[in-house]
């Protein structure tokens, strides 16, 4: 092969690790390697390095990329570690969807729609909420499946599983704009029922359920735990749960548990008529499905030792984990953040993991397959810093537990101390973005600034979220006690601003580690 055409593929291939972490356009996809080597750019013609903005260049130990319908870029957080040292370090998966021409075939898809009808529902809530599942089913092709629950203290099927099609969606659609209003909030029976409906028939189709609520559950289900064992079941039943929170009185550790243990996404709409723009955004997403059933295993080598698996969920048997993925849709971009002591006793290369990934292509309709290996390097001097886009995930991680920490003193009514730990945040983010964006791949460094400001936004909001409330004009003398009693003032924290805050940082927090 002539020289140029190489060195034109090889630049191509450091272009398609270029994506933000959190939005993809999909530039292509490369094809992945049955055999890959320790390092190897797993692609058609490998890469041997990967240049830095500051001119120096990554060991490609420590770094590979492969794949085609969905790719995979794998890194070590530390390509160089110092001997006899037993070194933690990082290992990042990030795991991006091309898409690709399927032509005229789409996949097919079995949405369930569950939306609360508890009293709080009442007016343009319930109005919003029905227009917004309508707005869904219309987003779907003729074959695909929906089904519609309600729930109050019980559960309506107002939907039975159905096909879409000529004869059946004007039935949907009468269906939906007939729900009205009911009791008290039974969030894990409409997720149980709708999980009922989604079983009849998926036929191989992709699965997704959209559970909307604005208040907490006061039957059935009412813990976290108890709500993630019951996402767990969702998602090993391939079903991914969507949740979205109205106003900011609904529960939204329940609804981001739910989310993050089904590999759904959370949603916090303080105005529900924004509702049509998230129901139909993520039927819009399932339609556009490129893979489904993924799962990424990692194998340990011999000696290296599991810290730590961040923010997602993952089963273990012995030196190999495995972390599901879910569907992924034209865009998608996930990642896999590990934590790792590495044994450094000999100078030299140390293999540290394989990586499989696996899943269903719906573009080529096929099994879909890539993998890589990845080492890091044992030197006596001179290791390495941290990687600078594992960096930005790592940072992430620290930034949502940041988040959530100060929605915990917040709510303990500590609002001094919430904000002294966002503003403690924001430094370190600082600190680490301007040691990041100098030493970033070249191909990746508009990445690693974005990734940096976008979180620097989120806790430059936080800290306007918290901020102190006005004084409270003098008390007049208290009234005798008894049932007519005026009850006292709000708490800092009870005021909207201050649940909004909560509900908007908790979004952040569990959509940073997607």
């Amino acid at each position: 092969m002539k020289s140029s055409r190489v060195a034109v593929l090889a630049f191509a291939g450091m272009l398609l690790t270029s994506l933000s972490v959190y939005s993809f356009t999909p530039p292509g996809g490369l094809p992945s390697s049955p055999e890959p080597t320790i390092g190897a750019e797993v692609t058609e013609e490998s890469n041997t390095t990967e240049k830095t903005t500051d001119g120096t260049n990554q060991v490609e130990l420590a770094h590979f990329t492969a794949g085609s319908t969905v790719m995979i870029d794998g890194r070590m957080g530390h390509p160089k570690i110092l001997k006899n040292q037993r070194g933690e370090t990082f290992l990042m998966l990030e795991a991006r969807a091309n898409g690709g021409d399927r032509g005229q075939a789409t996949p097919q898809v079995n949405l369930s729609i569950v939306i609360d009808r508890s009293g709080s529902m009442k007016g343009t809530r319930l109005r919003n909420a029905i227009n917004a599942a309508i707005g869904a089913v219309e987003r779907l092709h003729d074959g695909d499946m929906v089904s519609v629950v309600t729930f109050d203290t019980r559960t309506e099927v107002v939907v039975p599983a159905v096909v879409i099609g000529p004869s059946t969606r004007g039935s949907v659609v009468s269906s939906i704009s007939g729900i009205t209003l009911g009791g008290d909030t039974c969030i894990s029976c409409g997720i149980e029922t709708a999980m009922s409906e989604m079983s009849r028939s998926s036929d191989g189709r992709i699965s997704r359920m959209i559970v909307l609520s604005d208040g907490d559950a006061n039957h059935g289900l009412k813990d976290v735990p108890g709500f993630r064992s019951l996402a767990q079941r969702a998602r090993d039943r391939a079903i991914g749960i969507s949740t979205v929170g109205v106003d900011v009185d609904y529960n939204e550790k329940i609804l981001s548990a739910i989310a993050v243990e089904s590999n759904g996404r959370h949603y916090f709409v303080e105005n529900d008529a924004a509702l049509a723009r998230v129901f139909e955004g993520e039927a819009e997403a399932l339609t556009q499905a490129v893979a489904s059933g993924a799962e990424i295993d990692i194998d340990l080598a011999p000696g290296v030792e599991l810290d730590r698996v961040f923010d997602r969920s993952f089963r273990r048997s012995g030196n190999r984990i495995t972390v599901p993925l879910g569907t992924f849709s034209s865009g998608d971009v996930k990642t896999v953040l590990v934590k790792l002591r590495v044994p450094a006793g000999l100078n030299g290369e140390l293999a540290v993991a394989s990586v499989d990934m696996h899943y269903k292509d719906l573009v080529k309709n096929e099994d879909g397959r890539c993998s890589g290996k990845l080492g890091v390097e044992v030197v006596d001097t001179n290791a390495s810093d941290l990687d600078a886009v594992v960096a930005g995930r790592v940072n992430r991680s620290e930034t949502a537990s940041a988040l959530e920490e100060a929605n915990r003193l917040f709510e303990q009514g500590k609002v001094a101390e919430a904000r002294r730990r966002i503003e403690s945040r924001e430094q370190d983010l600082r600190d680490s973005a301007a040691k990041a964006k100098t030493s970033a791949p070249a191909a990746r460094a508009a990445d690693v600034a974005s990734d940096f400001d976008r979180q620097l936004a989120v806790v430059q909001q936080a800290q306007s979220g918290f901020a102190a409330p006005p004084p409270v004009a003098a008390a007049a003398p208290e009234p005798a006690a008894g049932p007519f009693a005026t009850p006292p003032p709000a708490a800092p924290t009870e005021s909207r601003q201050g649940r909004k805050a909560v509900r908007s940082n908790q979004e952040a927090a569990t959509n940073m580690g997607f």
